[in-house]
């Protein structure tokens, strides 16, 4: 297969950092970006690694620029995977406008922006292909998060702007895949990465500024957060080596992969996996004690106790894949 270009957003640590690093052991191209990315990530320059830096925060008129110049580092970009983002435990009364702005803006509206600017140029790109898509992809991947699914205390905004972004995905999917373009939410568990650290040297870490939890959450907090604490690590049991390779075998169809249909979510992590099967199990005991009152809104003559499958068919997140 001809090596694939990859733009990786937030690449200089963490699962970007993995990702990359699994990117250029395939052979592959990589455009990576971030940060004062050529001090952080100088020494993987090469033929097949470019350094590009990239706020995914900066204006519209920046990032215009920006998709334009990346698009030319290597005349196409095939993988556009959207990773970076950010994390802080506040409680929602805390939550200011400030705080969930930012929160709200790196972890989604940013790489909105940035997928919707690459649209044309990916499209274009799957267009003029002859291959096989499930053997050439042209793909948008997103890191996401378990918690999208199962939100913690004091998470909550973290989770509600991951949980916006993991929806969009699965619906920018149904639009695209008719065009040759697949979409996938990577919705992490744990892994021990630098997310809710600061960004910079003169960042602080970001949500502890001017903090003044109100004292009757504190037996609360003190609980969920002695919880991690405690033993850390027991909570971030994922491999940042293995889960960039999870990454790239899921986009490649590749490797432990490679036999499995195309889906618009991916869970990486035990935590994540059990987490999430306990949230569907509950879900569904919790839907069907409550079907009758579900069920009585409806209209008189409109009610026969199914719905249209033309509607699930387009609900449904494995409905019609190859």
């Amino acid at each position: 297969m001809t090596p694939l270009v990859w733009l990786v957003t937030g690449a200089t640590s963490g699962i970007g950092r993995a990702t990359i690093n699994e990117i250029i052991s395939r052979g592959d191209k990589v455009i990576a970006s971030g940060r004062n990315v050529e001090r952080r990530l100088g020494g993987l320059k090469s033929d097949n690694v470019a350094l590009f830096e990239l706020d995914i925060t900066s204006s519209i008129e920046i990032l215009e620029q920006k998709v334009q110049e990346a698009w030319g580092i290597f005349g196409h970009i095939d993988v556009l995977f959207n990773n970076a983002g950010m994390s802080s435990m506040k409680s929602v009364e805390e939550s200011d406008e400030a705080f969930t702005a930012r929160i709200f803006q790196t972890n989604l509206f940013a790489p909105l922006t940035l997928t919707r600017l690459f649209l044309p140029l990916l499209r274009s790109r799957a267009a003029s292909l002859v291959s096989d898509i499930n053997r050439y992809p042209i793909t948008i991947a997103y890191t996401s998060s378990a918690a999208a699914w199962t939100s913690l205390p004091f998470l909550g905004t973290y989770s509600a702007s991951k949980a916006a972004l993991s929806s969009y995905v699965e619906t920018l999917h149904k639009e695209l895949r008719p065009l040759g373009i697949r979409c996938v939410s990577i919705e992490c568990g744990g892994f021990p990465t630098n997310l809710g650290q600061p960004r910079s040297e003169s960042d602080t870490a970001f949500g502890t500024e001017g903090t003044s939890l109100p004292d009757a959450y504190g037996p609360w907090l003190a609980e969920v957060g002695g919880m991690f604490m405690g033993d850390p690590m027991k909570f971030m049991p994922g491999d940042l080596a293995k889960v960039g390779t999870a990454i790239v075998d899921v986009v490649k169809k590749e490797g432990a992969v490679s036999d499995k249909k195309w889906v618009g979510r991916v869970l990486l992590g035990t935590d994540a996996y059990e987490s999430v099967v306990q949230k569907c199990e509950e879900m569904v005991k919790v839907a069907a004690e409550w079907k009758a009152v579900s069920f009585g809104t409806d209209r008189e003559e409109a009610f026969d106790g199914k719905t249209d499958k033309r509607y699930l068919k387009f609900t449904s997140i494995v409905e019609g894949e190859e």
